[in-house]
């Protein structure tokens, strides 16, 4: 199983009906089981989404491995020699399909992609580990000596384990450099080793064995991590992938009629969770559940001089957004220092552990004050502007101020008539505030827009 440490969050509200007051780290299990990726729930192995990813339209041969890198899935496929790469969402990004041929297993090792590799074609480097950083970059090779390797798993401490498949079936151990540092299971003890998995309780590693080998026939095994010794073995068939639940079962792959199925190491029953098509590779991956949407009155009114702390919704502390597409990125939040512009729509996000609940949007009305000079005695124009934006005022102001959308002043002046023009063609394409001060000292906020 992948040891990932990153968050995967954009779906994962999708999956659940049920409302929560918050948000908490929680892994889920990918398997691919052609041509969907399947998630599975850890704690027991249900199906929490049977089609979250369509592989279909790319028109896969043997997709094997899911993996999770920074903020995009990779699925390698084993056929057609390339990784596919998909946003959180499960949208399609691009394809890795140069230097690759016969592709398995892949691993997140000390910030680099490493992909199990068996072939020469597209320029690949035959039996060796590829290397990529994370924008599909190919950062070079690990030759592993003639011998076919077909998953990785990085167990930290500058180790990974490797299996293999063929005559020299065994479990490799080599440091991040690529160094050989043993084996874990010698040649000759099972044959064809597809996924592994360490079990840390046991101090062990859960082997799924596709192929026979005389006494040793295929199944799961577990070995000793310290002298490499059979601990325990299944013969449950040709398995793919094996991963560890949370309640001590274990979840196994095979091909078509076996699919997914639930091992009970305690008495070594199986229990199908999924037999219709072949599945292949585990992985897991962090999600997080999203939080509560804001609530509150949708439309409120205010003073003048009112800032965004002074909308009310439940809970207080969320974070304010100008647009909903902003809002749904968490791009550009606004402070909550900015003062509220008569008739505009502002977006609560709650964001919890970098999990984002749906945007609430709350419309404003601001009331003037006796003191204070009506916006509507205010023209400014053309908004959006390309560059020179003209200000005209009923009467006399004495200062603007303009500031971006996280608050910071841009421009700041002294001024002392009622129409002028201002040039904002140095100014980067987007929104700005306009704080306009008259001669009594009241102000009012007008937003602008840099196209």
């Amino acid at each position: 199983m992948k040891k990932i440490t990153l968050l995967f969050c954009a779906f994962f509200a999708l999956l659940f009906t049920t409302s929560t007051s918050f948000s908490q780290e929680q892994e889920v299990i990918a398997v691919i089981q052609e041509p969907f990726v399947v998630l599975l729930d850890p704690a027991d192995g249900s199906v929490l989404d049977n089609q979250f990813i369509d592989l279909t339209p790319l028109n896969p041969a043997t997709p094997k491995d899911l993996l999770q890198v920074d903020d995009e899935l990779w699925i390698s496929d084993q056929l057609e020699d390339r990784i596919d790469r998909f946003d959180l969402d499960g949208t399609f990004l691009s394809t890795i399909n140069t230097d690759l041929d016969n592709i398995k297993g892949m691993a997140v090792v000390d910030d680099e992609v490493w992909v199990t590799n068996a072939g020469s074609n597209n320029g690949a480097p035959g039996d060796a580990i590829i290397r990529f950083d994370f924008d599909g970059v190919n950062l070079g090779f690990y030759d592993t000596g003639g011998d076919s390797s077909f998953d990785i798993i990085d167990i930290g401490n500058n180790e990974v384990y490797i299996s293999y498949i063929g005559p020299n079936t065994k479990i490799e151990r080599r440091d991040y450099s690529g160094n050989i540092l043993g084996n874990i299971v010698g040649p000759g003890v099972v044959t064809f080793i597809q996924q592994i998995e360490v079990n840390t309780t046991n101090n062990s590693v859960y082997s799924a064995v596709f192929s026979n080998n005389g006494s040793n026939t295929a199944g799961l095994y577990e070995f000793s991590i310290a002298d490499g010794s059979i601990l325990d073995s299944f013969m449950i068939g040709s398995l793919r992938g094996v991963a560890q639940l949370d309640d001590g079962n274990i979840l196994v792959s095979a091909g078509s009629n076996f699919g997914i199925q639930i091992l009970d190491p305690s008495n070594g029953s199986t229990t199908v969770v999924n037999s219709t098509e072949s599945a292949q590779y585990f992985s897991k991956i962090i999600t997080c559940v999203a939080p509560t949407t804001p609530t509150g009155d949708a439309t409120q009114e205010f003073q003048g001089g009112a800032t965004l702390e002074d909308i009310v919704v439940s809970p207080s502390n969320v974070t304010w957004f100008a647009t909903e597409t902003d809002a749904m990125n968490n791009e550009s939040p606004l402070p909550n220092t900015t003062p509220l512009v008569n008739g505009e729509t502002y977006y609560a996000v709650n964001i919890i552990d970098s999990c984002l609940s749906e945007p609430f949007a709350v419309t404003v009305t601001v009331t003037l004050g006796v003191e204070e000079f009506n916006q509507n005695s205010i023209l400014v124009f053309p908004n959006p502007t390309q560059g020179l934006l003209t200000i005209q005022a009923n009467t006399p102001l004495s200062q603007l101020v303009i500031t971006n959308i996280v608050g910071q002043v841009i421009q700041e002046k002294d001024i002392s008539n009622n129409q002028f023009v201002i040039d904002l063609r140095n100014y980067r394409s987007g929104i700005y505030f306009l704080n306009l001060t008259d001669d009594s000292g009241a102000v009012v906020t007008k937003k602008i827009i840099r196209k």
